[in-house]
């Protein structure tokens, strides 16, 4: 039975009252409230059950499966209520079913499916577009949500930040996704985002060539993902500095918006800053970029080739470039004062698509086994790095392969040893419970699917299926925290949009933040610090816990698209896989005449195709010199 049946009969279910589910039903189950998979993991953490005898019931009334509730566990995050882990997954059958103690049902109505997770899956990529800055959002593609045109964005002005001395240039830097509930476009953020989103399709390609977002582009022979992605991508490029490489940090207005429509919000909108973390980033994602979309346009899969070369070289000489918030703007920073990180995943990638030898000099320069291997974020990259070279074994040698496979692996194992004793079977520590812990909860799910793809053991999907069972409400708030999904879904996201469009659901498929013990907004007085996964409130005044963001619904797209692909299709990600072709990217090294030249005073520049060196001279002639230090006429 597909999933559009099953939500139909489960509607004329409730309207016969056979599975009564609603806000007023007190549960004693936590359970996914979207659906499971037919062939995956299936458990629900059930209150006050210990060695009861719990019955699972088709629609029909038929028992289906009886398993005795083990015993009660704690998890910390959520107090001192112990919970049952019951495990369900032998129930294989598609359909509607419904959990009982005795004759007392518990829980919410439990949808089974092979295309259980599809429908979130696509409403997690679905809000790019909904993101989507400079075009209309029109009744055919958005629905309800259909919205006028904000930022056109044809002609940004630099601010003095960004080096630019003609104060009356502007520039052309269209399109992007809006990064969060405000209307700024953020490199450094996109940089992760766009990258995550760039994997989910490398590596379930069968899968997403086939699924349909209804977009504008749909009725095109690209895949929809692909073209969600170059949507951002294409903005990204524009904000690279023609004349050096370099690439300028955000482009925002100097203040953020009120609470109006995108259209709404006129104010003069600006390049901000040009920093070593924003140049990185479009390194790193172009290269991937340009591999990627090599098959589909050739003349754009160079550009981002070319726009990553470029963005190498400016990082490379302006190490300390770091981005500072300039007096008079207020916002967001993306501030990170350590870049090496970057540097090293951003050279991962162009070896990866290039094979030229320069840019593994980074590996001799920063041993990766060395550094402190964490979860992935906007601000650590390191697991992006080991992401590309673990999956790579084919490209990379057996020494940085094996350093990329142990951060991988460390990491992993650690996410699925907290699973141990834990009633709620969520693997999820106390400290995660801060700004955005729902993104700290999906980027570990794509560390587990990464461990998947490399060691094929179950326990590495089984634990990233408990993750997205979290966030779709086995919680101890039993919410779902994806917008439009779930008996009981956030309703009120800090998102200008959605709280501007007089429509009273949010828009669908945005992941929330969560729970935030370190609130100090309006949801300050939900905070329980001896339950932290509690503390949590669903009000758009709060940006602490109901925020939404780009950088938080990629990785939950990655890991809900990859499990949803990975079911599908009964495949994974086939690591022996290697670019159809090596692009040829330039890597020049950097010579010490060069760092002499540009020590004292001069600046790369971009000329003629070539990385040269330019220099002013004491009668205020401009001139250029090559990277040996002679000079060109």
């Amino acid at each position: 039975m597909g999933l559009k049946k099953i939500h139909s009969a489960l509607a004329s279910a409730l309207a016969v009252t056979a599975f009564t589910a609603t806000g007023l039903f007190a549960a004693t189950a936590y359970q996914n409230q979207v659906g499971y998979l037919t062939k995956g993991q299936k458990q629900m953490a059930v209150i006050g059950a210990e060695d009861k005898e719990i019955s699972f019931k088709d629609s029909d009334g038929k028992e289906v499966l009886k398993v005795t509730a083990p015993k009660a566990e704690t998890w910390l995050p959520a107090g001192d209520t112990a919970a049952s882990l019951v495990d369900f997954s032998e129930i294989q059958t598609a359909g509607t079913y419904q959990a009982f103690i005795g004759d007392e049902k518990i829980g919410h109505p439990i949808i089974i499916a092979d295309d259980a997770l599809e429908d979130a899956a696509k409403a997690s990529l679905k809000f790019f577009y909904f993101q989507r800055a400079s075009i209309e959002l029109t009744e055919e593609y958005a629905g309800i949500y259909a919205r006028a045109a904000g930022h056109p964005d044809t002609a940004v002005k630099y601010h003095s930040s960004t080096g630019i001395e003609n104060s009356d240039s502007t520039f052309n830097g269209a399109k992007g996704w809006y990064d969060a509930g405000d209307y700024g476009k953020y490199i450094v953020n996109s940089g992760i985002s766009t990258y995550t989103l760039l994997q989910l399709y490398q590596q379930n390609k069968e899968y997403f060539d086939k699924l349909n977002l209804n977009i504008p582009e749909s009725k095109n022979t690209v895949p929809d993902i692909l073209d969600e992605i170059r949507w951002n991508l294409e903005w990204m490029l524009t904000m690279q500095d023609p004349t050096d490489g370099g690439v300028f940090h955000k482009l925002t207005t100097l203040k953020f918006s009120g609470t109006v429509m995108p259209e709404k919000d006129v104010a003069a909108r600006y390049a901000i800053g040009k920093s070593v973390t924003a140049s990185w980033n479009l390194a790193a994602v172009a290269a991937l970029a340009a591999e990627i979309y090599s098959p589909y346009d050739e003349e754009f899969a160079i550009k981002c080739a070319t726009a990553a070369s470029k963005a190498r070289w400016w990082a490379m000489h302006n190490e300390a470039a770091y981005f500072e918030q300039p007096a008079g703007v207020n916002t967001g920073t993306y501030i990170d004062g350590y870049p090496i990180d970057e540097e090293i995943w951003a050279n991962a990638e162009l070896y990866r698509i290039s094979k030229n030898p320069v840019f593994t000099e980074v590996f001799t320069k920063y041993p990766f086994k060395k550094f402190r291997w964490k979860l992935q974020s906007w601000q650590t990259t390191y697991a992006l790095a080991a992401f590309t070279i673990a999956t790579n074994p084919e490209i990379f040698d057996m020494d940085i392969l094996d350093s990329a496979r142990a951060c991988i692996f460390t990491l992993a194992d650690s996410i699925v040893l907290s699973l141990e004793n834990n009633g709620y079977g969520v693997p999820l520590l106390e400290n995660d419970f801060n700004w955005g812990s729902n993104s700290f909860a999906a980027n570990k799910g794509m560390i587990l699917i990464h461990a998947y793809i490399l060691s094929k053991e179950e326990k590495y999907l089984n634990a990233a299926t408990a993750i997205i069972d979290y966030i779709l409400g086995r919680n101890p708030l039993d919410i779902s925290y994806l917008t439009g999904y779930g008996v009981n879904s956030a309703k009120n996201p800090h998102h200008r949009p959605s709280q501007a469009d007089g429509i009273d659901e949010p828009v669908p498929g945005m992941l929330v933040g969560g729970p935030n013990y370190t609130a100090n907004d309006c949801a300050k007085k939900f905070v329980q610090m001896d339950a932290v996964a509690k503390s949590y409130y669903d009000n758009s005044c709060s940006y602490a816990t109901n925020e939404v963001a780009i950088n938080w619904n990629a990785p939950f797209a990655y890991v809900i698209g990859s499990l949803q692909a990975i079911y599908t299709t009964g495949k994974t990600y086939d690591i022996t896989t290697v670019p159809a072709k090596f692009l040829e990217v330039e890597g020049i090294k950097a010579t010490r005449n060069l760092q002499k030249q540009v020590s004292a005073g001069s600046k790369l520049v971009i000329r003629n195709g070539a990385v040269q060196v330019q220099k002013t001279n004491r009668e205020g002639k401009v001139q250029y010199f090559n990277i040996g230090g002679k000079r060109i006429r």
